[in-house]
């Protein structure tokens, strides 16, 4: 899985970047010319792999992971032409990270600091790109099928004729009632606009409660698109912190948790992503695939040699493995149900692939 922080300058993309990823990433790093760009790969927590690994300890415990990536600013009005258009077309979800904090010594472009101006004007800007692509190919379509005519460039058209309306309209794609082929197709583009879009606001310290409520700042019923806040500037001083005393502060700033956890419920949910978990030879792992999943694609995920021989699953839920302390056991207390190609795995799933080599 792959996320990509984004947003204009000095909004606090890279501080969100060492929250989630525990880099010590320097902040004014793009500011001195960088052109490597940020990249972590994080294993994620899960408590259930971890009640899991207790009953196998002589097992190797992997987790599953996330791949963040974190771009420099981009300029209002420049996502359309920015040199890292095809870093977000990459992504499987897209972070924009707005800037609500005040800080005298970093102006704000527009000189006004308004999250909520800053939200509209990136889905704006993210529309108008995938309309400047939609534009651009139906006008070579237009020349290619005036040569021959090519089923699929046909489908292409309709499709693309479709859409232009509703973008020019200010709608985004992903709330646009497609047939499962057109979405098939939009799919194969990497429209930004049909990506998840999670905005994350970077709160003032004093508007730290307003991190419960995020609402309360911008409220949005849009299809996929969540709203989170947090606050960079302490939570940056509380990851320099020893673990024992980062509960104590965050306390001491009415703050719950951390922004890890949430922002990776919040983007597992926004992904519609779950997670199954695999007892092998040496190994316990967590694997992450997309809800209504089938037992079949599943297997693939793993290796495509188990979804080309695969025979059946045998399925457990995590609880339910716990409460028999192993697989074996139950097993043979029948707790093991045997699902086909067509199964939809479950979220905390335990499965073991039985498959022809």
């Amino acid at each position: 899985m792959n996320i990509t922080l984004f947003g204009y300058p000095k909004t606090g993309k890279t501080t969100l970047f060492n929250l989630l990823t525990g880099a010590k990433i320097d902040v004014k790093s793009y500011d001195t010319g960088k052109k490597e760009l940020n990249r972590r790969t994080f294993p994620v927590p899960d408590f259930r792999l971890e009640r899991i690994c207790a009953l196998y300890p002589e097992k190797n415990k992997i987790p599953t992971t996330v791949d963040f990536m974190d771009l420099a600013g981009i300029s209002y009005g420049d996502v359309k032409n920015s040199v890292y258009l095809s870093y977000l077309r990459k992504a499987n979800g897209l972070t924009h990270v707005v800037r609500g904090f005040l800080d005298a010594q970093i102006p704000h472009p527009k000189e006004k600091i308004s999250p909520v101006d800053d939200i509209l004007s990136m889905e704006e800007e993210l529309i108008l790109s995938d309309l400047v692509s939609i534009e651009a190919r139906l006008e070579k379509l237009e020349k290619e099928l005036k040569k021959s005519i090519v089923p699929e460039g046909e489908k292409e058209k309709e499709l693309f004729g479709r859409l232009r309306p509703y973008l020019e309209e200010g709608k985004a794609i992903r709330e646009i009632d497609l047939s499962p082929s057109e979405e098939k197709l939009s799919r194969s583009f990497s429209f930004l606009s049909q990506k998840t879009l999670l905005h994350m606001i970077n709160v003032d310290e004093k508007d730290i409660p307003l991190i419960e409520n995020p609402d309360k700042i911008y409220s949005s019923e849009k299809k996929e698109v969540k709203v989170l806040a947090f606050c960079g500037n302490i939570e940056a001083e509380i990851l320099e912190l020893e673990e024992k005393d980062k509960a104590a502060f965050l306390s001491e700033y009415g703050l719950r948790e951390q922004s890890a956890p949430r922002f990776l419920k919040a983007s597992y949910d926004l992904l519609e992503a779950i997670t199954f978990f695999t007892i092998g030879k040496d190994e316990v792992k967590a694997w992450t695939i997309k809800e209504n999943t089938t037992a079949f694609k599943a297997a693939g995920s793993i290796h495509s040699d188990i979804e080309k021989g695969f025979i059946r699953a045998e399925v457990i839920s995590w609880e339910e493995l716990l409460k028999h302390s192993s697989f074996q056991t139950a097993k043979e207390k029948a707790a093991v149900r045997l699902e086909g190609k067509d199964y939809l795995v479950q979220n905390g799933d335990v499965i073991y692939f039985r498959f022809s080599p």
